[in-house]
């Protein structure tokens, strides 16, 4: 179905379906329900930059850098996006430097729960998440959570989600709005980014070296 002005959009239906799956057996294959949920459209994600680099940390001075998460959901109806930590911080004597535990007393995080770190005498290694689809715990820039370690093993945690991806229609939306005259309406976002900000912060016996670890993510669409 097109619309009758002169063709921009175009409506497809399907009736009928009760599971939207590839079905495959000797000669053929049928993929059925919600048009297959377009299948061709791909979902991706990636990361703005490979390496975060701190810098050279002094005692007490925290250090920050950035990148960006993206999530093209193309065809998906929900995604998750989670991360988790090799290990801590480390150098090559396998000296680290203690996850994060933000500003400690009522303001102590978890892998999973956000709190304020402002203190500079609270140490540890964190990171914190703005934009879009990212969890209701990071309510500004000062809340931090530090990385699920996968060799204590702990869960890895979300850092961006959403369960209803097709109803978003803010902020501006891409691709751009082509204008029909019989038409209104808004196309939806279909790119979402976040950005997350790590932080170090060491103490002055803190052993001096170049620690690192590796972030892992995982980004799963579903439908």
């Amino acid at each position: 179905m097109t619309d009758p002005v002169d063709s921009t959009y175009s409506l497809s239906s399907t009736l009928g379906q009760t599971a939207a799956k590839q079905f495959e057996s000797t000669g053929y294959i049928v993929k059925a329900g919600f048009q297959y949920i377009y299948s061709t459209i791909p979902f991706t994600f990636s990361v703005s930059n490979i390496r975060a680099d701190l810098g050279t940390l002094m005692p007490s001075t925290p250090a920050t850098s950035t990148i960006n998460l993206t999530v093209s959901f193309g065809g998906a109806g929900q995604y998750i996006v989670t991360a988790a930590e090799t290990a801590p911080l480390t150098n090559f004597t396998d000296q680290y430097i203690e996850n994060t535990a933000c500003d400690g007393g009522v303001n102590t995080c978890t892998a999973t729960l956000a709190k304020t770190w402002t203190s500079v005498s609270a140490y540890g290694f964190g990171y914190n998440m703005q934009g879009e689809d990212i969890p209701a715990d990071f309510i500004d820039p000062t809340y931090y959570r530090p990385f699920a370690d996968l060799t204590v093993p702990e869960n890895p945690a979300p850092v961006m989600q959403s369960v209803n991806v097709t109803q978003n229609l803010t902020p501006t939306p891409n691709p751009s709005l082509t204008p029909a005259p019989a038409l209104t309406g808004v196309p939806r976002d279909i790119t979402h980014t976040s950005t997350m900000t790590f932080k170090a912060n060491i103490s002055p016996l803190q052993s001096a070296g170049s620690y690192t670890t590796v972030i892992h993510f995982v980004a799963t669409p579903s439908f």
